[in-house]
């Protein structure tokens, strides 16, 4: 993602409407919306959804964040990213009042339109500057299924038990690989796999398209692609790669392909000048903790019931689960980095310590203790990113401050009250406000 008001490569924002904070004017706004939003290709109930959706968030700011006769103004933005269409509400108005919360009741985080209909949210604090709720919503490309149904792809055949002795070759995806991909996870994982957009040629595309995205694949002498991984990027140009999705068809499962796989991607990382490769390695079979090792990534942290259940591998009878699994977080250095300045927490200090040393990353762990009023009495800010579908959240401070923990306490409350199963904090050390 972009940093808040900022443009990156793959978005491209189509409007943004500056309205005066008047509940009569909202209806325009909305009107707008609508006939934009089926323009960018969302079907008629996804317009009525998203109509609903920012219009809960609109009154809950006009409601919530300003004094009455108060003169002000609040931002609409519509943009459009890769696979997404993606709207905006920005205000200026009063912090909300995060001591008061009940039950999520006048919460713009939980408002049961949003869980209902959103595929992520995204609430920024701003501190002085406002807040920013993001809804983001998920274009309906055709799925794999409908290519083979029409022809465009071939038949998914029962997977036979026989190894293939086809040779593979390993190479970067192309946007014209997008539904060989899509064929390779359908066929692997069937209607499993949480990141779906691996089941959708277009989204493919897009994400290849605006730098967020690149996947080694291998492919049969007659153009199959039967095995790949991915390795995604927050935004273009990010220096530390994240391996989201690996797999390999069971016929050509035990060549070796996972590893050089990743072999391919840890050049790949290495001579675009990237610092880091992550990964997480399901902990219901052992496959992908052991090739990664092998290939000098360090363990640095378990994620508890990280894997949600829904993820079915194919001829692994071992690697079925009913309930959320642990995953673990791997790091790969793939160039030297700057030497940087960490304010562990003391309590913590001799475990990162030994994390930073096992990952080979330079760290002077700092003992500076934060001077009394050096840190402001307010102004804490987080960003909180849900996802209803995967019943998961992360919560990553991007501004100190004394309100800090009461802040993360009211965010980390709104969470549990919508059910959120597994939910992350992202404590930057670079601060001496971390310790």
């Amino acid at each position: 993602m972009s940093a808040v008001g900022t443009e990156s490569v793959g978005e491209r924002q189509i409007s943004r409407i500056s309205v005066i904070a008047e509940r009569e004017y909202l209806g325009a706004v909305l009107a707008f919306l609508r006939e934009a939003a089926g323009r960018l290709g969302l079907p008629a109930p996804d317009v009525a959804g998203l109509e609903h959706a920012v219009e809960e968030v609109c009154v809950n700011v006009l409601e919530q964040g300003f004094g009455p006769g108060q003169a002000a103004s609040f931002d609409v933005v519509l943009l459009r990213r890769p696979g997404h269409v993606v709207v905006a509400v920005e205000d200026q108005g009063l912090p909300f009042d995060f001591m008061s919360l009940e039950a999520g009741a006048g919460s713009r985080l939980a408002a049961p339109s949003l869980s209902r209909f959103a595929d992520a949210v995204r609430f920024v604090n701003l501190g002085i500057r406002g807040n920013r709720v993001e809804i983001v919503k998920r274009l309906p490309f055709e799925h794999i299924e409908a290519y083979i149904a029409g022809g465009k792809a071939a038949p998914v055949a029962p997977a036979p038990t026989e190894t293939s002795t086809a040779p593979v070759t390993l190479r970067l995806m192309t946007p014209n690989d997008a539904i060989a991909v899509a064929r390779c996870t359908y066929a692997v994982y069937g209607y499993t796999l949480p990141d779906d957009y691996l089941y959708f040629p277009e989204r493919l595309r897009e994400m290849l398209d605006g730098g967020l995205l690149e996947v080694c694949i291998g492919a049969t002498p007659d153009g199959e692609v039967v095995s790949y991984l991915t390795c995604e990027v927050e935004h273009s140009g990010a220096p530390v790669g994240y391996m989201e999705e690996g797999l390999v068809d069971p016929r050509f499962r035990h060549h070796g392909l996972l590893e050089q796989m990743l072999k391919f991607i840890q050049r790949r990382a290495a001579d675009r000048g990237m610092l880091g490769l992550y990964g997480e390695a399901v902990t219901v079979h052992p496959y992908s903790q052991k090739s990664n090792l092998a290939l000098g990534f360090a363990e640095m942290g378990v994620q508890l019931a990280d894997e949600a259940p829904t993820v079915v591998f194919k001829q692994m009878a071992d690697a079925e689960s009913k309930t959320r699994t642990a995953t673990i977080l791997n790091f790969l250095k793939t160039n030297e980095g700057p030497r940087r300045a960490v304010y562990a927490p003391p309590h913590h200090r001799a475990m990162i310590e030994r994390l930073y040393a096992h990952g080979a990353l330079r760290r002077d762990l700092k003992d500076d203790a934060v001077a009394p009023g050096s840190t402001p009495t307010s102004g804490a800010q987080v960003r909180v990113d849900a996802f209803p579908a995967w019943s998961e959240a992360s919560i990553r401070v991007t501004a100190y401050g004394a309100d800090l923990p009461n802040l993360v306490r009211a965010r980390l409350r709104e969470l549990c009250l919508r059910r959120i199963d597994w939910i992350c904090l992202d404590l930057p050390l670079s601060h001496p406000g971390a310790r």
